[in-house]
């Protein structure tokens, strides 16, 4: 071939390559570009910190990292804010990293130092690596399983003070980063920080949340169900599991409490989470505690909280099972149900219901419910439970749908036991495995019978 034309394929060829790269680096630069505008977009909304931070790690994830957390300085400590995780590294290694505690170095947290800016680029990760990460061997082998093949960590600051860091990783992909992605990270750590500073987001937001986050908290403290009292006469045994975040105020409850000529006992289930549970729950106990104690009798109880969750101008509802028992355990219980699961007899391996529901609370102005009378003996308990327990969801099926705890596997539980206290461990420990992780709704369940002469 002629020289000349060797040399016009030759360059054509290079020029071609020069115009691949070009146009590879234009499609990532507009990308990078693209992701940034995206995170100033969620930043100026409307939604609250864990949602904002939430957010910036789905528009991250995959696109330039297999995972990423964001960790934010709280009362002085650096804590995980933010994770997301590829499909491919799943909800095992999402909570893994949640839960881990952050290994991000303290040069990068001083304030005014102007090496914090400087990303922390590890482009191939190796054992000394991994050894200056983990915080004990046990840490060391879960980053081992991990299998990260390269790591950016970047401050995150704004008006000169270093608020959190946030952490790009690569692992499943195969992807390594580059120096590129290293200045790119500097880049999208100082348009995350400018972004949520200039939203408030790390200011009056975040003050706000932990000023909301306490006030959760008290509620809880407050409106979870106490210890059952000692009851002359009688044995009883209860259990409460709240589901969601810890400081998330559920909607069932059961309460014990001393009436004219003996105790009632009550369980119940409000609509709602949250504060407009919390308002409810409240409302609901006191209610039944003072209607109770002025009256001794279940129907007065019921007729007086349903008139008081009518006048409430919102919409609240209550189901609820209230039990009157005497000093005298050979007399019968008085009971009566609103809207709610009615309870079970349980007398060796028979499992019966005992009751029908009447109207739930707070639905109907001219409600009426009927008081039942059940005698028992030693032996015979009476267990009442809300619908946390029989709608729990097992693991999911191929389907995407997922099978319910259900009641006739509650009465499959139930029959045989021989007390309170081994009917509501029986009950929930049947609850652990086949939920198997955290319920999808609170659960409650109340046993008691007549103590042994």
């Amino acid at each position: 071939m002629d020289v000349v034309v060797l040399a016009g394929v030759v360059a054509a060829s290079l020029g071609l390559a020069l115009l691949a790269l070009s146009l590879l680096r234009t499609r990532r630069e507009s990308g990078r570009f693209a992701m940034l505008d995206q995170i100033a977009t969620v930043s100026d909304s409307s939604h609250d910190l864990d949602q904002t931070l939430d957010a910036i790690c789905e528009i991250l994830v995959p696109r330039i990292a297999d995972f990423c957390m964001i960790d934010v300085i709280a009362d002085g400590k650096l804590e995980r804010a933010a994770t997301a995780v590829s499909h491919r590294g799943g909800e095992e290694v999402r909570r893994m990293l949640s839960e881990r505690e952050p290994s991000t170095p303290a040069w990068m947290l001083a304030d005014g130092d102007e090496a914090s800016l400087e990303p922390r680029f590890i482009e191939r990760m190796g054992e000394e690596d991994l050894r200056e990460l983990a915080h004990s061997e046990e840490d060391l082998e879960r980053l081992h399983q991990l299998g990260v093949r390269s790591a950016i960590t970047a401050a995150l600051r704004a008006r000169g003070h270093v608020i959190g860091t946030v952490t790009l990783g690569t692992a499943w992909s195969r992807r390594r980063y580059r120096r590129h992605d290293a200045r790119f990270a500097r880049v999208l750590s100082g348009r995350v920080a400018l972004a949520l500073d200039n939203a408030g987001l790390f200011s009056d937001l975040e003050r706000a949340q932990r000023e909301r986050a306490e006030i959760a908290a008290t509620l809880q403290r407050g409106l979870l169900p106490p210890p059952l009292p000692n009851i002359p006469g009688w044995a009883a045994a209860a259990m409460y599991r709240p589901a969601g975040a810890e400081n998330e105020v559920g909607g069932d409850f059961y309460d014990a409490f001393p009436i004219a000529g003996g105790w009632m006992l009550v369980i119940g289930d409000v609509t709602g989470r949250g504060a407009q549970a919390a308002s409810i729950t409240a409302q609901a106990r006191y209610t039944l505690r003072t209607a109770a104690w002025l009256s001794g009798d279940p129907l007065v109880a019921l007729a007086t909280l349903n008139s008081a969750l009518l006048a409430r101008s919102d919409s609240a509802l209550c189901s609820v099972v209230a039990l009157a028992l005497s000093q005298d355990a050979t007399e019968p219980v008085r009971l009566a149900v609103a809207g709610h699961l009615p309870p079970l007899l349980v007398d060796g391996d028979s499992v019966s219901e005992v009751a029908e529901a009447g109207p739930v609370l707070g639905a109907f102005g001219d409600a009426r419910w009927h008081l039942e009378m059940t005698a028992l003996t030693p032996g015979q308990q009476l267990v009442a439970v809300t619908d946390g327990v029989t709608e729990a969801g097992g693991p999911a099926e191929p389907g995407g749908s997922s099978e319910r705890f259900g009641e006739s596997r509650l009465r499959a539980e139930l029959a045989g036991c021989a007390s309170p206290a081994i009917s509501v461990r029986k009950i929930e420990g049947a609850l652990d495995g086949f939920a198997e992780g955290p319920l999808e709704d609170d659960a409650a369940a109340l046993a008691l019978t007549p103590a042994p002469v």
